[in-house]
């Protein structure tokens, strides 16, 4: 698997303009709704201040012709004029403030500052990226679960992962599965949360991901080796009363060095692991050494 920001955003401004100011430091840490940038704003400022004006002059327009409306000195349909105009400056004022506050660049969410990619002076459009911004505590782990197993999988379930470099495990927690399986790969996409409170997880690293579905306590392990492909099935050659016997068993899932025979063994039984293509049934066997099978929560 991979390791993912729980957030990622590229900052770019809202509108065109001048870039006057930056306020942060590339790679730090910032807080939500911190001032990042901000754009030339003084021409806005200097139509902000016209619009007051005529807002002000509005309003006493609007006050005399309401005395006027009073005494019949003019028509309701000129009163109505003169305050469907102070209603478009206090519209035009508030369009311009909504424009002003663009100019200052502000951090969506809480996290760290990549590198800067602008300069102070520089005249920047829509597109532009200043830099771009990443929360990275929780942290989301993204891999891919071969569709065999999709079904055991629940919201909730914990994970547990290595990254390449630290020793210790990380555990998360699925939060979301995508609703459909990969027709190239047959796999289903899964996502989990771990927390990351002091940053030694970063995006990008590659994660070992290891998924317990469902576990079968009866199930016996041997190693790959032992197992035999037959015509009916698969067999592993067992000592008993010191003589070779085939074996035929049902074997599950395979694990890196281990088979899981879930029939036709029994615990206590003797199988053979090595010397196998020049044993046949009913032969003498002598075993020169003795190995455990493994516990299935020791691997």
């Amino acid at each position: 698997g991979s390791l993912v920001a729980n957030e990622l955003v590229q900052i770019q401004p809202e509108r065109s303009g001048r870039l006057t100011r930056i306020h942060f430091k590339e790679g730090t840490l910032t807080q939500q709704n911190a001032l990042l940038a901000e754009l030339d704003r003084q021409e806005l400022e200097a139509q902000l201040s016209k619009l007051k004006v005529n807002e002000a002059f509005a309003e006493r327009e609007l006050k005399r012709a309401k005395d006027l409306l009073a005494i019949d000195g003019i028509t309701q349909e000129e009163y109505d004029r003169i305050g469907l105009s102070l209603d478009q400056t206090r519209a035009d004022i508030r369009v311009t403030q909504v424009s002003i506050e663009k100019t200052r660049i502000r951090a969506p969410f809480s996290g760290r500052l990549g590198l800067r990619q602008l300069s102070e002076g520089a005249y920047v459009n829509t597109g532009d990226v200043l830099v771009s911004l990443q929360q990275t505590n929780p942290i989301k782990l993204e891999f891919d679960l071969p569709e065999r197993y999709s079904r055991d999988l629940r919201i909730g379930q914990k994970v547990q992962f290595t990254i390449e470099g630290l020793r210790q495990n990380f555990v998360a927690e699925v939060y979301a599965l995508s609703n459909q399986v990969n027709a190239g790969t047959r796999t289903l996409t899964v996502r989990a949360r771990c927390s990351n409170p002091n940053n030694i997880l970063q995006p990008g690293n590659f994660a070992k991901v290891r998924l317990t579905t469902t576990q079968n306590q009866k199930v016996i392990l041997v190693p790959t080796d032992a197992v035999i492909p037959v015509l009916n099935g698969q067999q592993v050659l067992v000592i008993r009363g010191g003589k070779a016997k085939a074996q035929i068993v049902e074997t599950a899932q395979r694990l890196e060095n281990y088979m899981a025979v879930v029939g036709g063994l029994a615990p206590g039984d003797t199988i053979i692991l090595s010397g196998l293509l020049a044993l046949r049934e009913g032969m003498d066997v002598i075993p020169s050494q003795a190995i455990e099978a493994p516990n299935l929560n020791d691997l």
